[in-house]
């Protein structure tokens, strides 16, 4: 070493020796970190890596319970559509990003719920088995519909047609006249129990005969149907008391989010510009147009 003036200098060896220290530090800093990256990561698509942390975030989302590989390969094939998308500049589509934008806000809003509301109570036995003994369409009486359906464009629907679709035969003879008039026609077979409909239209479906024909109108389309069979099947108070749980459970949280959101606007400033005032008010607007002829007709939109 020498000195110069009271201020000690490396020589050139000891400047060589002490960068050839401070690289082997860098390297094995680094060395320490990509053990420490490959250690979390369970994969890799065209180098980005999937973690076990975006595995365990999956857990519980589709259902499953633990890590399996399943989970990790749809995260896999997630990633390569994502990486596909990219390279497509799908990110920079505007419709795109306001879809990212809504879930973004579906996800706060969601978790603002779940982590700063009240979580309602669970019901009690008697609450259960008082919903069920209310409720014997849903489980004690439940029935089973099946509707046999011929979807066509609304405006191919006229008075002969119309005429047809009134009391029982069967649908394939209205099958045999759409083909005959060459007007295009989809089938369909929709399934539901009394469950899934609303009182009003079950009363409806309930005064039909095996074999009814009925029509109802949606937007663009005729639905030409037919009550095709009914079948009986029970819950057991046993059964259904999970899904009561369930449905008591989600009709209370709901009645939580519904409060928390009235202090919410109260305290907010909320302004309706006159854009606005043109809207529809959807809030009591039936859910489908049943068209129908006798008494029945209002049981049409059952099967939607």
């Amino acid at each position: 070493m020498k000195t110069e003036k009271g201020i000690t200098r490396p020589t050139a060896g000891a400047l060589k020796s002490g960068a050839a220290l401070l690289m082997l530090a860098l390297l094995a800093a680094c060395g320490k970190q990509e053990q420490a990256a490959s250690g979390q990561a369970l994969a890799s698509v065209d180098g980005k890596e999937i973690t076990i942390h975006q595995l365990n975030a999956e857990l519980g989302k589709g259902g499953a319970r633990e890590a399996n590989k399943q989970l990790l390969d749809g995260l896999v094939a997630r990633q390569v559509l994502v990486n596909a998308a990219r390279k497509e500049k799908l990110d920079a589509d505007p419709a795109v990003l306001a879809d990212m934008e809504r879930a973004r806000d579906l996800v706060l809003a969601q978790s603002y719920v779940q982590r700063k509301l009240a979580k309602p109570t669970r019901p009690s036995q008697q609450e259960v088995s008082t919903f069920y003994d209310q409720h014997p369409d849903w489980f004690a009486q439940r029935q089973q519909y099946e509707f046999a359906e011929l979807v066509i464009d609304r405006a191919s629907v006229n008075e002969e047609l119309t005429k047809m679709m009134v009391g029982v035969r069967p649908l394939e003879e209205v099958a045999a006249w759409l083909q005959k008039q060459h007007i295009p026609f989809t089938r369909l077979q929709v399934t539901k129990t009394s469950m899934d409909l609303p009182p009003p239209m079950l009363a409806g479906v309930k005064k039909m005969e095996k074999g009814q024909l009925f029509i109802v109108n949606e937007g663009d389309a005729a639905i030409l149907a037919a009550l095709a069979d009914v079948r009986n099947v029970p819950l057991s108070r046993a059964a259904a008391t999970q899904q009561i749980e369930q449905y008591l459970a989600n009709q209370r949280q709901g009645e939580i989010t519904e409060q928390a959101v009235a202090r919410l606007k109260a305290d907010a400033k909320i302004v309706y510009f006159d854009s606005a005032k043109t809207l529809k008010d959807n809030s009591v607007a039936p859910v489908a147009d049943a068209t129908s002829p006798g008494k029945d007709a209002a049981a049409g939109a059952a099967i939607r």
